[in-house]
């Protein structure tokens, strides 16, 4: 059985960057849409797709080769979107998934594309394409492969927000978002939390955490608002605490 091993970053131990795919389907190129992509998800992933086939080379950040976070950033930054990952200060996937876990941005579940996917706490960075499905540098060159098909145990999406800003910088379908708020989330509704959420003084992750909240902590509604980059944020008591809690991190309970 052909196997191809993780592009990962050196300073893994050599055994780590070993992991390999379970599966992985025949390594053809993707032709990218001939529509002009709408979203920055959409232009990150076209991005991505051109380098498919491009090998795997420690350190490096294209055009022509890359290692895992090589090729996030090289997409990203071509897209106009550097400062979402850091503004090109972080430089491996380990420092990425600390990144967004500081700005409770990361967990195991909901991903979208043009999100970011985390294996090995940080042995392994890739991007989410869609229905199951990441593209990453393995040492056998940049691959679409399986989300689960790594060998190296899947960790969390780093959730970016990509595929909700459209190409001309506003928010994609704010009306049916805030729709779907209304008619599902109320005052006085009850949520839980889908893992360890950070409980923020104002919407928005770059405002000061009050507290970490654990998995399935019980969160009273108060109210409901969007952060700078259109996010939808939950204003909740939580035991006697009060404060914002990403939507995206509650379940309905």
């Amino acid at each position: 059985m052909r196997i191809s091993t993780m592009g990962a970053r050196a300073f893994i131990p050599m055994s780590l960057a070993g992991a390999i795919l379970l599966s992985i389907a025949p390594s053809t190129a993707t032709p990218a849409s001939a529509a002009e992509p709408t979203t920055e998800a959409q232009q990150i992933l076209a991005i991505a797709r051109k380098q498919i086939g491009d090998p795997w080379r420690y350190g490096a950040k294209g055009p022509r080769a890359f290692d895992c976070s090589g090729l996030v950033i090289y997409s990203y930054r071509k897209a106009g979107d550097l400062k979402i990952v850091g503004n090109g200060k972080i430089r491996s996937a380990r420092a990425l998934y600390r990144y967004f876990k500081a700005r409770g941005l990361a967990d195991r579940s909901n991903p979208k594309p043009g999100d970011l996917v985390i294996w090995g706490r940080g042995t392994h960075v890739g991007i989410y394409i869609g229905n199951g499905k990441a593209i990453s540098t393995l040492t056998r060159g940049v691959r679409i492969h399986k989300v689960h098909a790594v060998r190296a145990r899947f960790t969390a999406y780093l959730h970016t927000g990509m595929w909700k800003r459209s190409t001309d910088g506003g928010s994609i379908a704010p009306a049916s978002v805030t729709s779907a708020l209304q008619s599902i989330i109320g005052v006085g509704d009850t949520r839980r939390t889908t893992g360890s959420v950070n409980l923020r003084t104002a919407a928005g992750v770059d405002h000061a955490r009050i507290t970490v909240l654990g998995d399935g902590a019980r969160l009273v509604v108060l109210g409901k608002g969007q952060d700078a980059a259109g996010r939808w944020w939950l204003n909740v008591q939580a035991g006697t605490r009060v404060g914002w809690v990403a939507r995206w991190l509650t379940a309905g309970g």
